[in-house]
């Protein structure tokens, strides 16, 4: 109980001290950017308008812009309800100073997560991966536009942690933070659903349990958001494609279709074959993964086969090479992890937005290097 307390308030302190710099450090952040998408959907919320509502919020930003509605342009909102509702306090704050406290809490969960899969290892290894993990190419660019990666990444980080310690509660928080987003975190979140199953030790049975109950309490909330969530997102999920388009896709699907003069629709052809390949190859090393690997793996999976990537969705690529640092064994998944980290800061450098195509190549690189290291034991 004391733990509990202590922990809860050390959290409200801290929260209290980024608050006191978000609103009186002058940090040169753009609040217009991809913030602006969470900012407007939990403004909408406190005003009572339906989380998937469109129309409501784009009549609300005219409204506060003393503009006609024809002159608003509002993305869809395309993340779970729940990722809203946990973000709803960013809405009582004017945007600037939202936007720097959203930095911030990005900034500590992308900390937080380095502890949560450095837990066990030197303490020189850890202070270089605190320093370093800001330091990798997609996580600054994500920090720097106000992204939303970094919940789902600590949520990863958390799911190795309570694997390796058997701690339920960290558990089942973790499987909760991947939800928020699916697209990458739904890999993480059925592997691990699968690898509970397979052990069937007391563990896994307490953790299948309280995983259920958390999913069943994100499903419940998700109607204080929107009433009619359940069929209200996946509209709001093609509609947010079809405004966004993919022309700065960087997604190994993407690429191969627009090798041969198609588009995003033959892509999602392309990614399901990917998919099942990709099954097919972790299916034979899924019983030798442990937790590091499991998620790490799995990670990877799911920014090689998804059609709908931008290049800030590769701050996921952290994980996995952490894993090739932390977990795996030989010397040749180490220095794959080096040259993952430095890749896309060459490929930037070189041709900008072009050097897209080294995240891939890195993510590939964590891949096979971890799939290697399990091969040969």
């Amino acid at each position: 109980m004391k733990r509990i307390a202590l922990t809860s308030t050390l959290g409200i302190v801290t929260l209290g001290v980024l608050l006191a710099v978000a609103w009186f450090a002058p940090l040169p952040l753009e609040p217009f950017l991809d913030f602006q998408v969470l900012y407007r959907a939990d403004t909408g919320l406190l005003r009572g308008i339906p989380l998937y509502d469109l129309a409501s919020q784009e009549q609300m930003v005219a409204n506060d812009l003393g503009v006609a509605v024809e002159q608003v342009f509002v993305l869809p909102y395309p993340y779970p309800p729940w990722y809203a509702l946990a973000t709803l306090p960013l809405a009582l704050l004017p945007i600037p100073i939202a936007v720097r406290m959203w930095f911030m809490l990005n900034a500590a969960m992308l900390m937080l997560s380095v502890w949560c899969i450095t837990h066990g290892w030197t303490p020189r290894s850890r202070l270089i991966s605190f320093v370093l993990a800001p330091l990798f190419f997609p996580s600054l660019g994500a920090l720097m536009v106000g992204q939303y990666v970094f919940p789902t990444m600590l949520g990863m980080a958390m799911t190795v942690y309570a694997l390796r310690q058997k701690n339920v509660t960290v558990l089942a928080l973790g499987m909760a933070l991947a939800t928020f987003k699916p697209h990458v975190g739904g890999f993480v979140l059925l592997a691990v659903v699968v690898h509970l199953w397979m052990r069937r030790d007391d563990f896994a049975v307490r953790a299948l349990k309280s995983v259920a109950v958390t999913g069943v309490f994100l499903f419940v909330i998700g109607f204080l958001a929107d009433g009619n969530w359940v069929t209200k997102y996946w509209g709001s999920l093609f509609a947010f494609k079809g405004v966004s388009g993919c022309r700065m896709c960087v997604s190994l699907p993407m690429a191969i279709t627009t090798l041969g003069g198609f588009g995003f629709d033959q892509a999602f052809l392309v990614s399901l074959a990917l998919l099942v390949g990709f099954v097919v190859l972790l299916a034979r090393v899924f019983p030798q993964l442990n937790d590091g690997r499991l998620v790490a793996l799995f990670a990877c999976m799911a920014l090689l086969v998804n059609p709908y990537l931008q290049n800030y969705d590769f701050a996921f690529a952290w994980i996995p090479l952490m894993a090739c640092v932390g977990f795996a064994r030989s010397r040749v998944a180490r220095l794959a992890a080096l040259l993952a980290f430095i890749l896309p800061w060459i490929g930037f450098s070189l041709w900008g937005r072009g050097g897209d195509f080294t995240l891939l190549i890195s993510t590939a690189i964590l891949m096979g290097a971890l799939m290697m290291d399990i091969e040969k034991e």
